[in-house]
């Protein structure tokens, strides 16, 4: 855990739009869509990803959740930037954040392995409540609090969470997070089984 993120402190982050321009075209091309057809699809405007495409806008959480779905990859395949290192250090400065209406997650690594593959996230909430969509088959959410408190986990099994507290639901369904306090903070990872990993 970074000073920066156990003293409450915002640190300034990397600018998300540099990675989806460029991840949304790439993938959107090699799936053979057009902006029209993947509007279509995923209820997003043309006009919003043109405006994505072009490294312009400001996506929440769930237009990018509902994009990396109808896509068919997940959410790091569109905000992470591509690098690769046997090493990897992500400073409290860095990471690609997306913000959502009272919801801010911050990619902060993703490892890939022969079973699995990782996303971890630096999480915040200020206010209100966040409905997830199901992800695909065998996805897991695990939620560690750090501060502050919410509930979280699939819908009619939600659990109320405070600091030092841990949940691990499927994800593979609806599922919420709702802050109880004014500044919540906690690490998300998200497991996807191998066959959900790639695009």
């Amino acid at each position: 855990m970074t000073e920066a993120v156990a003293s409450g402190t915002v640190p300034e982050v990397a600018d998300v739009m540099g990675p989806v321009a460029a991840n949304l075209r790439r993938i959107r091309t090699a799936r053979g869509l057009s902006l029209n057809e993947l509007a279509r699809q995923s209820s997003v405007a043309k006009a919003t990803l043109a405006q994505l495409e072009a490294g312009r806008g400001n996506p929440t959480v769930s237009t990018l959740m509902s994009l990396a779905t109808h896509l068919g990859v997940m959410l790091t395949d569109l905000i992470a930037p591509q690098a690769a290192s046997a090493v990897q250090v992500t400073r409290a400065s860095e990471g690609t954040v997306v913000r959502g209406d009272g919801l801010d997650v911050r990619l902060v690594h993703c490892s890939i392995g022969p079973d699995a593959m990782q996303e971890i996230y630096d999480m915040r909430m200020t206010r209100g409540r966040y409905d997830s969509p199901a992800h695909g088959a065998g996805v897991r959410e695990h939620l560690f609090v750090h501060r502050g408190r919410l509930e979280a986990g699939p819908a009619g099994e939600t659990a109320t969470l405070g600091p030092g507290d841990f949940i691990a639901f499927p994800a593979d369904r609806p599922h919420l997070y709702r802050s109880l306090t004014a500044d919540t903070q906690a690490v998300l990872i998200l497991r996807y089984p191998a066959g959900e990993a790639g695009t």
